[in-house]
């Protein structure tokens, strides 16, 4: 059986059991019909603030480290507040994602500015390409568009729109949302999802756990039966540990209405919608039709390159025209859909001959004043004019997490029941090395007869590895070597570091038993 590609389960923990692939027909039934949906009463989201550790050079001190680099300090962590909707609520707005995005990708069918908007959007690599393009090639286009001008002197604005998802006005969104269906008004069902993310209610995580005495709902097989199982309230430490203890749900429909009603947040004003919901990221692209219209007309005039992705924008135009751009993006974006964009966000960068070479730099937007040190940084990637690399903020977050996860899985194999506390390398490997770096089809075992594996739908992406290799071979044309491939080349060297240090670990902890049992 072929399910509808907006019918995507999920396993986080909400109010009610999470919805499998044996409900599909009913919930198939429940959100193809339109008069269900204009009716449905969604359920308060869960809250949870996801907090991204960074860091950054301390510019307090010249002191630099062997590497010739100034040392690395903490600084303000990034938060970003993402909002889950209950597992029925979730597939309506997948659903309605679905028309959305048709929709949207119509209207945009005959509009000039189609291939400048590139996040949340299915684009073709090529024309009769089955394979969509990803954040490599627009970085890609980009560079490229810049290379193929190295004869002019160029201006590249890179700007972030403040707090983007938090900020869209109700009103203008209703109004977007309307024309790109093509109605005067929302249909009574897209009104009913209109008002569900715009009067947000909404419950701490946190504080639904607690109010259930730290306990939830978790499904366990029942003793000498192989098939049932059952759902029991089981006392868990931490958050942290649900997915590890197996928790379903904080509690049943029925238990929460009548328990926990004062829990809820009412968000009431008129900008925001939540960031996380299936739909919200098509709705944003959608809010900034006419922003978009604008600026790449301007753009287009001067024959610069726009583009935008989310939240971040860039354009590149001839120096002449920096100071018109800057003034342009920011009076549009306050005046067109009313957000704003931060001075401190915008970053400009200038790309001219230098010394006999074609060379990308940033300059003080008020001063002028350029420094050589800092190039272009867009979509994970840098770009000096020569080359385009990825960004070393992207191989230190892969090495946080190989670190990460060596110690996780050392800490596991030490109190683990084993008696030989042996270290399970297979997923260690698997998830930071060339082994695990292939992407295949993955087979699972068919109902029918367990012996025999039959394809699904689902691939297995690789590791971050897989991603380089992606990057340099997209880079090449532009690189003319694997300068790519070479930035990967302490990945290996540093996995079996850590494979050594913590397998000495271990042998350390098996002496330590071996020696009790001793005495």
């Amino acid at each position: 059986m072929e399910l509808e590609t907006w019918f995507k389960t999920k396993k986080y923990p909400h109010i009610g059991l999470p919805i499998t692939i044996k409900d599909y027909n009913w919930v198939k039934d429940y959100v193809e019909n339109s008069e269900k949906v204009r009716t449905h009463s969604f359920l308060p989201l869960i809250h949870k603030s996801i907090i991204k550790r960074r860091f950054r050079a301390d510019q307090s001190t010249s002191i630099i480290n062997p590497s010739g680099k100034r040392k690395r300090v903490l600084s303000k962590p990034k938060v970003r507040d993402i909002f889950f909707a209950a597992h029925l609520d979730s597939l309506i707005l997948s659903k309605y994602n679905e028309i959305l995005t048709i929709a949207y990708e119509n209207y945009l069918g005959n509009i000039n500015f189609n291939e400048s908007i590139v996040a949340y959007r299915k684009i073709p690599i090529s024309k009769d390409s089955n394979k969509n393009k990803c954040n490599i090639d627009f970085a890609k286009t980009v560079f490229e568009f810049i290379q193929r001008s190295d004869s002019k002197k160029l201006s590249v604005i890179v700007a972030d729109i403040t707090s983007f998802f938090d900020n869209l006005n109700h009103k203008t969104l209703k109004k977007q949302w309307a024309k790109v269906l093509n109605e005067a008004s929302l249909p009574k069902d897209h009104y009913n999802i209109f008002k569900a993310l715009t009067n947000i209610k909404y419950i701490e995580g946190n504080q639904l756990f607690e109010s259930y005495g730290n306990t939830m709902i978790v499904k366990k097989g029942i003793p000498n039966s192989s098939k049932k199982t059952e759902f029991v309230r089981k006392e868990i430490k931490k958050s942290k540990f649900f997915k590890e203890k197996g928790a379903s749900h904080y509690c049943d429909k029925k238990e929460f209405l009548k328990s926990n009603l004062n829990l809820i947040i009412s968000k009431n004003n008129l900008i925001g919608i939540p960031q996380g919901s299936p739909i919200s990221a098509t709705l944003a692209n959608i809010y900034m039709l006419d922003f978009d219209q604008d600026i790449f007309d301007e753009v287009s005039s001067i024959n610069g390159f726009y583009q935008r992705y989310s939240d971040d924008l860039i354009i590149v135009c001839e120096q002449d025209y920096e100071n018109q751009i800057i003034k342009l993006i920011r009076d549009k974006i306050e005046t067109v859909v009313e957000l704003k964009i931060e001075p401190s966000k915008t970053k400009v960068f200038r790309f001219e001959e230098v010394k006999g070479k074609f060379t990308g730099f940033e300059i003080n937007e008020k001063t002028k004043k350029p420094n050589f040190n800092k190039t272009l940084e867009y979509l994970g990637f840098s770009f000096d004019g020569q080359k385009a690399l990825i960004k070393t903020s992207g191989f230190s977050k892969f090495y946080r997490s190989m670190k990460s996860s060596f110690k996780k899985s050392t800490s596991l194999a030490i109190y683990s029941k084993n008696s030989d506390k042996s270290l399970f390398k297979s997923k260690l490997f698997k998830r930071f090395t060339h082994r695990g770096a292939k992407r295949k089809l993955i087979y699972r075992p068919s109902k029918a007869n367990k012996s025999v594996y039959e394809k699904t739908n689902e691939y297995y992406w690789g590791n971050y590895l897989s991603y380089i290799d992606k990057a340099n071979n997209s880079m090449k044309s532009i690189n003319g070597d694997n300068s790519i491939k070479r930035q990967s080349r302490k990945c290996w060297k540093k996995f079996n570091d850590l494979m050594k240090f913590h397998e000495s670990r271990i042998k350390y902890q098996r002496t330590l038993i071996q020696t009790r049992k001793v005495k």
